[in-house]
């Protein structure tokens, strides 16, 4: 049994999971709760984990299961703010309980996925920007006028986003702003979609800080907390 107090970084995780993945692997294990899982066209591998200690309190017998993220998304989306969530694992389904001024049961059916664990990608970058959410969020909406792609640069302690197309041409610098970080070993050029970096940050909270690790023409790995667990996305580039 997993009982959790405050429901609204889980509801957070599990919509940023599955805006780009609608069914995986979860495992439960003495460390905590854990998935990995790519999105079908295999464009962004999400790494996520929350440790045992962020819960209430937790009981489980290790297991790997498959879990329907889009109905669980909608489930977890129905909890009030002074809802408490109980969890309990069976062999055959995930049962989660809701209690406030009403208490609700919900069941999903555990699901058969045969994907095995996926390797996460080696971890070699030239750069990295530590960015406000809400100033990266922005960046963004504004490369969306122009272009469904974008272009990171890093250049010495500097960070550019740059958007082009038939209708115009953006271009995003950090100079100087205390909302960005940067610490560069090289300059770094690579494209990214647009879109998904959209939905990668989508439940970053407006204070926190997206990290994001480049190195030229190579996967972008981007990671926030979202309450006291940690997200972690790394999404493939586009040729320049």
């Amino acid at each position: 049994m997993i009982e959790l107090n405050d429901v609204s970084f889980l509801k957070s995780s599990i919509d940023a999971i599955s805006s780009f993945i609608p069914e995986g692997n979860f495992r439960f294990n003495d460390r905590g709760v854990h998935f990995r899982g790519t999105d079908p066209s295999q464009v962004v591998l999400v790494d996520y984990f929350i440790d045992r200690s962020v819960f209430d309190s937790f009981e489980v017998e290790p297991a790997y299961v498959g879990i329907n993220l889009s109905e669980l998304s909608r489930i977890v989306s129905r909890a009030q703010p002074q809802d408490h969530a109980v969890i309990n694992l069976s062999e055959s389904e995930l049962r989660i309980n809701l209690r406030g001024e009403l208490e609700r049961s919900f069941k999903l059916p555990l699901l058969d996925i045969s994907d095995g664990e996926l390797k996460l990608p080696e971890a070699r970058y030239d750069a990295s920007v530590e960015i406000n959410a809400r100033l990266l969020r922005e960046a963004l909406k504004d490369a969306s006028l122009f272009s469904s792609s974008v272009v990171i640069k890093t250049k010495g302690d500097r960070f550019f986003l740059e958007s082009k197309g038939s209708a115009g041409v953006l271009n995003v610098n950090s100079s100087p702003s205390k909302g960005v970080k940067v610490k560069s070993k090289a300059d770094v050029t690579s494209k990214y979609s647009l879109n998904y970096l959209q939905n990668i940050v989508k439940e970053a909270g407006p204070d926190s800080v997206v990290t994001l690790e480049l190195r030229s023409d190579s996967p972008l790995k981007a990671s926030y907390k979202i309450g006291k667990s940690e997200i972690v996305f790394y999404l493939a580039h586009m040729l320049l």
